[in-house]
């Protein structure tokens, strides 16, 4: 066919071109479809700026994958020393092969070599997986299942039987997070990994550490794709919960080491007028102060975004599991910048404590001189059993982050359990402030 062509001016002229060593006969990306048929000469073939192939055998057809599927040039192809091809533009292809049915014959042994090889390597690669631990999946260029090893019918919990006829996208949970994932590997030109969704027909939602490789053809043309597999759902869950953990257990180690501090060199506030408290007394204010620095670390940052549902959960959490048997408070109302109730909690019975939401406390005298630990209120509020009023005495605390006030932490003071387990009146509490 060759010296057919060569010897035949009028074919020579139409289709002989030659190339200098460095010439690009065309580029990767390239929408061209044109075929390339190497006279002589010594071709290289480029993936980016990494060489992947060379051709030097005569009669070697180029580009026809771009021309029977009409997509994009795979890669680039550079003449390496002086080079004569025969190209054939795309809209003349269909009479040159009907002239030269030899060419024809050649790129159809050409495919037919390629299709015997990848059925070769499919055969081989179904048994060999099989002892893999990985789950292993073969696709082709369209996502077709074509191998399927036994440790991926465990992994998804589908047999050969019902995947052979799908795509690799049906056995994830999300299929754009698979495509964004292929799209990933085949920009970066590596072998990537990472953890996507399946939803297993018994287990349910499972995470698979899925590693993937693009599987190229001698001009580098997208073959098939080989991914392996696995499970990683334990691991997934440990680090969630270790990501919640910490962020419980960071908090709690530094209060600790403040309460550590202020218990052995002294709360600032603790240092002004305790030199005649006794133990008991002691011991309740810095159970005030402690509770205190707790709930507003937990509080801070719900209440500076207004989310109510979650200070309604803390505060509820305080009383449920913080605060032991002898609780000196029966209740924690919360107020925003202005003094309006933005959340209220109380283990009293007959208290409704969610009345009082939308209350201001604006009105009301804060006893106390600024640097105190906290200051005093009193004030008369009806309930189911004293519908005239009855007295009650509580303790607000400043709330601030970065030096910006966010409001107030009120305890309502159970007077009868501070009588009872620390001797201490509405005086005394008075003068737990200093």
């Amino acid at each position: 066919m060759l010296d057919e062509i060569i010897n035949n001016e009028t074919l020579r002229n139409r289709y002989l071109k030659s190339f200098r060593k460095g010439d690009v006969l065309f580029l990767e990306g390239d929408d061209s479809q044109d075929l390339y048929i190497l006279v002589s000469g010594h071709l290289e073939i480029f993936k980016g700026d990494k060489k992947i192939s060379e051709i030097t055998d005569p009669g070697a057809v180029l580009g026809e994958a771009a021309f029977l599927l009409g997509a994009r040039r795979t890669a680039t192809v550079k003449a390496e020393e002086s080079v004569q091809v025969l190209r054939i533009p795309k809209n003349e292809v269909n009479r040159f092969l009907a002239d030269f049915p030899s060419a024809a014959q050649k790129i159809g042994e050409l495919m037919a070599r390629r299709l015997d090889e990848s059925s070769q390597v499919v055969y081989g690669l179904r048994h060999i997986c099989d002892k893999l631990p990985d789950a292993v999946i073969l696709t082709d260029r369209d996502g077709k299942i074509l191998a399927w090893n036994v440790a991926a019918e465990k992994l998804y919990g589908r047999d050969w039987h019902q995947m052979k006829t799908g795509t690799v996208e049906d056995i994830y949970e999300e299929p754009r997070a698979y495509k964004d994932f292929l799209e990933d590997v085949q920009s970066q030109e590596s072998v990537s990994e990472r953890v996507l969704k399946i939803r297993h027909p018994e287990k349910g939602v499972r995470f698979v550490s899925t590693s993937t490789s693009i599987l190229y053809d001698g001009q580098h043309n997208t073959q098939g794709v080989l991914s392996l597999g696995r499970d990683v759902t334990a691991f997934q869950k440990m680090e969630r919960r270790y990501r919640r953990a910490r962020l419980w257990i960071i908090p709690t180690l530094v209060l600790f080491f403040l309460l550590g501090g202020a218990v052995f060199f002294g709360y600032p506030y603790f240092s002004k007028g305790v030199q005649t408290m006794d133990l008991r007394k002691q011991e309740l204010r810095n159970l005030m102060a402690k509770d205190f620095l707790l709930l507003k670390s937990l509080l801070a940052e719900p209440v500076s975004v207004g989310n109510r549902e979650k200070t309604r959960e803390i505060l509820k959490d305080f009383f449920r599991v913080q605060v032991a048997e002898g609780c000196p408070y029966h209740g924690v109302v919360l107020l925003d910048r202005e003094k309006k109730v933005f959340e209220s909690v109380s283990i009293k019975p007959g208290i409704e404590a969610g009345s009082l939401i939308g209350n201001s406390y604006a009105g009301l005298p804060f006893q106390g001189r600024e640097e105190s630990l906290f200051r005093i209120l009193v004030l008369y509020r009806a309930d189911k059993s004293h519908p005239m009023g009855q007295k009650g005495v509580e303790a607000a605390f400043e709330m601030e982050k970065e030096g910006q006030s966010l409001g107030w932490l009120i305890f309502q003071m159970d007077m009868q359990c501070l009588e009872d387990n620390y001797e201490i009146d509405e005086e005394g509490l008075k003068r737990l402030q200093a």
